[in-house]
């Protein structure tokens, strides 16, 4: 029977190395861990007292945390800020192998805590060594990243709530605004190698690969969750030092626009969400979505009545309209109105489907501008992108992720009613400086922040992102190259990239 709870704690161990999310130092964290569950299953009570509660807490998060990683302030964001039909959603996309190893799992953990127990003679030194072995493990990781994830949180929204009720600094040296209408689209999960706009050879894109307009190639978003990317992008930032109070609709407001928020992204309760905390300060705003258990699976589409509305509103100055959207946002099947592509790779024909239907989106929105015959400039981005982490040859499973460049590389689009070309910019530019850019854009001057556009922007090839809890260079992530598509046929078939 030792020889099966040895087999028992070994399977443990790796389980809950991989349903933390330390998939890549298995071997050392789980081994320290089986280490530790081997000596301190000689005291029962610790088992029960300690043990116990963080082993649940772990496989609790497993689905989490095979998939996405260890915790992070972008996991906590998504835990706190997700309604619960996306939390449904999410639950109904895990595939049923993570719900296989889950159940695995909490067998051998049930068994573990039930029927493990190994007696040393020198109790008092193993009990000293396993606590050694757990400081080392993977649990112990797991425990540390949540209080520092959490406490990074916990700084940020509470800055984000407080900025509610605060004035912006803002001291405008000049404001200019060059268009009668300012339109800011915010994408979800759109990374650009997916875009024929940006040379994939499906036509995701057919609009925008087209239209007029200045296409940044090497716009990086700040991080890789909404809801901490966006914070740092509308409004100033240096990594994860915040100041939300200083955003775009403030500065929007303080050079006299007229500011109007249209979302399909949910609002959870009054100002909860690191968004709503920015789109608050506008003159008006319209959230599609409640964030409660019956709020419906909402179209994008239902945004643009909407923006009708605003655009007719009369107003002598200039006006900015902001449009976040839902876009390739996960379950991507939900998203669409029809599956266009009908690969056999349901999953990444869903996602490129979304690309599909924001693009259709832009280019009503456009054509609404055109109709007013007002002068006008359109700004679309997208938050962050995905990366996918599916093992299976011919078949995606695109998720949040802070390891790819393609969880950064994302699109930076600007139409307007002077600019006649189509002209591609390749240049790194970080979203960290989008404030900068904003400011250029309605044209104002500030002594907060330089305002500059991309053009003026310096080149940088040492831009850093916001990866997990901390900084890193953006050169010094993987690749996740995009699945390339050949038509043949009539058919689609994966190619390598």
């Amino acid at each position: 029977m030792k020889y099966l709870d040895i087999v028992i704690t070994l399977l443990l161990s790796l389980l809950l190395t991989l349903g933390v999310g330390y998939e890549n130092k298995i071997i050392i964290v789980a081994g320290c861990l089986f280490l530790a569950l081997i000596f301190l299953s000689a005291k029962r009570w610790f088992k029960w007292v300690f043990i116990f509660p963080i082993g649940l807490v772990a496989v609790l998060y497993f689905q989490s945390g095979y998939i996405y990683g260890h915790p992070n302030i972008g996991i906590i964001a998504s835990l706190f800020e997700t309604d619960k039909r996306e939390s449904i959603e999410f639950l109904l996309a895990i595939p049923i192998k993570i719900w296989i190893l889950n159940m695995i799992l909490l067998v051998t953990f049930i068994y573990y805590l039930i029927r493990v127990e190994f007696i040393f003679k020198w109790s008092k030194t193993a009990f000293l060594f396993g606590c050694v072995c757990f400081y080392f493990s993977s649990l112990s990781l797991f425990i540390s990243h949540c209080y520092t994830s959490t406490e990074h949180y916990i700084i940020q929204i509470k800055a984000l709530k407080e900025s509610i009720h605060q004035t912006a600094n803002w001291t405008i040296l000049k404001a200019k605004p060059k268009y009668k209408i300012y339109v800011l689209i915010i994408g979800e999960s759109m990374r650009k190698d997916y875009m024929s706009s940006y040379s994939y050879p499906l036509n995701t894109t057919p609009f925008l690969a087209t239209t007029p307009g200045i296409f940044v190639n090497g716009y990086l978003s700040t991080a890789s969750h909404t809801a901490v990317s966006l914070p740092r992008t509308l409004g100033v930032s240096h990594g994860l030092d915040l100041h939300p109070v200083d955003n775009i609709v403030t500065l929007a407001n303080a050079a006299k626009m007229k500011t109007i928020w249209l979302s399909n992204q949910g609002f959870i309760g009054k100002y909860d969400t690191a968004v709503s905390a920015i789109a608050v300060h506008a003159s008006e705003k319209e959230f599609l979505k409640k964030g409660n258990f019956l709020t419906n699976n909402t179209s994008d589409y239902a945004l643009l009545p909407l923006f009708k509305q605003a655009l007719a509103q009369p107003y002598n100055g200039s006006k900015l309209i902001v449009l976040h959207i839902m876009g390739s946002h996960e379950n991507f099947c939900d998203r669409i109105k029809k599956d266009i592509y009908r690969l056999k790779d349901k999953d990444l024909s869903c996602y490129l489907s979304t690309y599909n239907q924001t693009d259709t989106i832009i280019k009503k929105v456009v054509n609404d501008l055109k109709a007013t015959q007002d002068s006008y400039s359109l700004i679309y981005f997208s938050d962050h992108g995905l990366n996918n982490v599916s093992t299976i040859k011919g078949k995606t499973q695109l998720v949040h992720g802070d390891l790819y460049k393609q969880n950064y590389e994302v699109p930076l689009i600007e139409i307007a009613s002077d600019i006649h070309q189509h002209i591609t910019l390749n240049k790194h530019i970080s979203a960290f400086n989008f404030m900068s850019i904003f400011s250029n854009w309605i044209g104002v001057k500030t002594i907060q922040l330089p305002s500059l556009n991309v053009y003026q922007l310096p080149e940088n090839n040492n831009i850093q992102v916001l990866s997990g809890n901390k900084m890193v260079l953006f050169r010094s992530l993987k690749n996740d190259p995009d699945e390339i598509i050949k038509h043949e046929g009539g058919n689609y078939k994966y190619q390598p990239f």
